[in-house]
């Protein structure tokens, strides 16, 4: 009798492997890292979860080479793309619904075919602090304006969410270090952001507070205390270290505007299809209020857009056509 074949079940070092660079698993780990942070971690494949670019959920090296590599269409115009809390660069592209023409045609890809823009999509831990990941995005734009393939003329950020945040944050950073790069920024779009904090995780913050004065209730807040460190600067829309530090110079006004010559444009949805509602004025997006993502306090340009929510922020065709027509109108090569 011939022998039964037996099953070969693969080591767990392929299996964890799989995992790690999979579409799904890279979501996960994104989701991990983003709610958890340094507790995330499995067999030293999540973290460190230094940023980095992503091609084709690879990740680029910032060196000369590797750009030239993998961008050999490289224009002098650069759009950097933040991706928001618990995701990665994968969130900017979607499938579309078969009742429309486009399918998986992401913002980064429709302006390089209308404005030429060469689009660089970055991943970053979300849990770890704004100001972190804002101290590592001023590193990776030094290197990689200094090793792109050719001559860097413009730079654009567009962050969704949080990514608005920490490029803000990396702004302020640059400033303060004179950075080479800077006078190449002239444009940052920031698609619902929470510039001044997001309500839930304020209510979150009062809620542990509470319920820690109860023994009953200890184990209940000590599971919310393990929000990470990204999540608790969302509160109230923390930039800079000495903020979330609650150093003695916390209590001194730290600079919320931009360098002179960068122009932000911020985006703002709501659940309600009318302005100025009540009702969207309470619910906002689900995530984030108008008011804070639509912040009057900032020097900036508004817009806002009714019927969606906080993700459709990254796909919908409005909101596209409104970051092109603002690109368009103050980009100094289309300036009339």
């Amino acid at each position: 009798m011939k022998p039964v074949p037996t099953k070969v079940r693969p080591p767990i070092k392929a299996w964890t492997d799989s995992l790690t660079t999979s579409a799904v698993g890279q979501r996960a780990i994104g989701f991990a890292n983003g709610a958890f942070r340094e507790r995330a971690d499995l067999r030293g494949k999540v973290r460190p979860a230094q940023m980095s670019i992503r091609l084709d959920q690879r990740r680029i090296e910032p060196d000369t080479r590797s750009l030239a590599a993998a961008y050999p269409t490289a224009t002098g115009r650069l759009a950097v793309f933040l991706h928001g809390l618990i995701d990665t660069e994968l969130s900017w592209f979607h499938r579309a619904r078969a009742t429309k023409r486009r399918s998986r045609i992401d913002f980064g890809g429709r302006l390089a075919a209308d404005l030429s823009y060469s689009p660089v999509y970055l991943r970053y831990n979300t849990g770890r602090h704004i100001s972190d990941n804002g101290r590592e995005l001023v590193t990776l734009l030094s290197a990689l304006v200094e090793n792109w393939p050719v001559p860097v003329t413009q730079v654009v950020l567009i962050g969704h969410s949080m990514g608005g945040l920490v490029a803000r944050s990396a702004l302020h950073q640059a400033q303060r270090q004179t950075t080479p790069w800077l006078h190449k920024v002239d444009r940052l779009v920031c698609l619902g952001s929470p510039h001044t904090g997001a309500p839930l995780e304020r209510a979150v913050t009062r809620i542990t507070a509470l319920l820690s004065r109860f023994a009953i209730a200890g184990p209940l807040s000590r599971v919310l205390a393990l929000r990470s460190d990204g999540i608790k600067d969302l509160a109230q829309g923390y930039l800079h270290e000495a903020q979330w530090r609650k150093s003695k110079s916390a209590v001194e006004p730290w600079p919320t505007r931009l360098p002179a010559g960068i122009r932000q444009y911020f985006i703002s949805v709501t659940l309600s299809r009318s302005e100025g509602s009540l009702y969207g004025r309470l619910v906002g997006d689900l995530l984030v209020l108008p008011s804070s993502s639509g912040d009057r306090n900032q020097n900036a340009d508004h817009q806002w857009l009714g019927g969606m929510h906080h993700f459709h922020l990254l796909r919908h065709d409005r909101v596209y056509n409104a970051i092109h027509r603002w690109l368009s109108h103050n980009s100094p090569q289309h300036a009339t």
